[in-house]
């Protein structure tokens, strides 16, 4: 234990390697203030119950959720939970691992800026809990192949560490009263021909075809690209770290796509600054609601972080990533928030059972209920979150976010899950800027795409060389 909590600490101030997407319900990086809450008792057994304590990242997705899934729990089994509730739970955990004391649960996920959990699986410090999912009744509960990509087998070793509870489709976002209806002015495009074409179109207009809330937004959009120019086989490889990657013809065709795409002749011309600036992000997300660009990759979080500035006759879309001509199909990147166990748990059997307990038909329900409330202006607006389970998509209210899950599967849609394989750690290398940072670079002309290109197959030769 000593080595873990020495390792932890040495690895958050060095940022290792990162991996998964940059905004979700508790993934965004708009800068917080707020304290750590929390809502637990008193350590040890109250009232001779067992306790067990569940640590949870407060963002996007709000506090209440929490709140109600600890007082299921406690009814339906019979325990206490102590529950802390923090915007910087990362920070708090760091200080409490150092101290010896570690939650029985955690709610925080890949993809975030401090690398938390990544730091946590490369030291051996996040429990196996594949025994979780090798219950039948679960198995049979679960979307299929839910449990199969690397952001539940981290390693990619057929052993699941990471509980995958929440699941988002993710695309282009878009204002559909542009595309349909009585003001409808363009034709949504399905290939990159045609989308580059609107994007010449609208700038004609004063509207730029693109921007990103942050460069590590592109993280869906780099994955979906990489299985629709070379397939499953050629996406696995890739998130292997496959030497010829970047360099192959599949590789090359998605770099040189993307560098136009984020060029400064398509991306809208403050994307970067705002990027960089905090709370910046929101304002690339309101300059599609605004009209300022035309699309911007996202998943259905959004609806609910900008609720307070969205006119009320304003229509979200959500479209896959284009797809090259010829192609029949298109990918799409399904993300997953994720829970796990400390290796350091105290209570690892009920730890276990909370688990299970997040895919049942209480937490579906409490899930899909869920609203937020704008903390500037004290609005309040649904924002349903959907468990991994058969049927919970089929219960949302018709609309946007019903929409886009009825898009992801869809005949003519892949799925792509998972996301680059967690490595040993690898001193001075932060994946995110490593992978998604030359985006701004290339915008603002300090890198061209062969730049891209070289500084990724370095990436990847570091990689391949760390793989556990």
């Amino acid at each position: 234990m000593k080595m873990v909590k020495k390792l932890v600490a040495m690895s958050l101030v060095s940022t290792m390697a990162l991996s998964g997407l940059a905004a979700c319900g508790n993934g965004n990086e708009e800068a917080t203030t707020d304290k750590k809450e929390e809502t637990g008792k008193e350590e040890g057994k109250s009232e001779g119950k067992e306790v067990l304590k569940v640590a949870a990242f407060k963002g996007g997705n709000g506090e209440q959720i929490w709140k109600d899934i600890e007082a299921a729990f406690e009814e339906e089994k019979g325990v206490e939970v102590e529950l802390e509730l923090s915007s910087e739970l990362d920070k708090d955990l760091t200080k409490s691992i150092q101290k010896g004391e570690f939650p029985d649960v955690v709610y925080y996920n890949l993809g975030q800026k401090s690398g938390f959990t990544e730091t946590m699986l490369k030291e051996g410090a996040i429990a196996d809990i594949s025994d979780v999912f090798a219950d039948e009744e679960l198995k049979g509960r679960l979307l299929d192949g839910i449990t199969d990509g690397t952001d539940a087998q981290p390693f990619a070793d057929g052993k699941i560490y990471l509980a995958p509870i929440f699941y988002t489709p993710t695309g282009f976002w878009y204002n559909k009263n542009l595309f349909e209806g009585d003001n409808k002015k363009y034709d949504l495009p399905t290939t990159w021909e045609e989308f580059f074409a609107l994007g010449d179109q609208a700038k004609a207009d004063g509207i730029a075809l693109f921007t990103y809330p942050q460069s590590g937004y592109l993280d869906a959009t780099i994955y979906s690209m990489l299985a629709q120019a070379g397939g499953t086989e050629f996406y696995q490889k890739a998130i292997k770290y496959d030497k010829d990657t970047w360099t192959s013809e599949e590789g090359k065709k998605v770099l040189d796509t993307l560098g136009k795409l984020v060029s400064a002749d398509y991306t809208e011309k403050d994307t970067v600054a705002n990027a960089n600036a905090d709370g910046g992000f929101k304002i690339n997300q309101q300059n599609v609601i605004d009209n300022k660009a035309l699309f911007m990759p996202n998943g259905n979080w959004v609806i609910g972080e900008m609720a307070a500035s969205t006119p009320e006759d304003f229509r979200w879309g959500m479209m896959p990533a284009p797809k090259w001509e010829g192609d029949e199909t298109q990918a799409m990147y399904t993300f997953t928030e994720q829970m796990w166990i400390p290796a350091e748990a105290e209570n690892m059997d009920l730890a276990k059972e909370f688990i299970k307990f997040m895919y049942s038909d209480t937490v579906v329900d409490i899930l899909l209920n869920n609203q937020t409330t704008d903390k500037e202006t004290g609005k309040t607006a649904p924002a349903p979150i959907v468990a991994p389970v058969k049927g919970a998509a089929e219960k949302l209210p018709e609309g946007t976010t019903k929409d886009c899950y009825e898009a992801s599967t869809a005949e003519n849609i892949v799925t792509v899950t998972g996301g680059w394989v967690a490595t040993e750690p690898i001193e001075g290398l932060n994946m995110k800027d490593a992978v998604y940072g030359p985006a701004d670079s290339v915008n603002t002309g300090d890198m061209t795409v062969e730049d891209w290109q070289k500084q990724l197959t370095e990436t990847w030769e570091k990689c391949a060389g760390a793989l556990k």
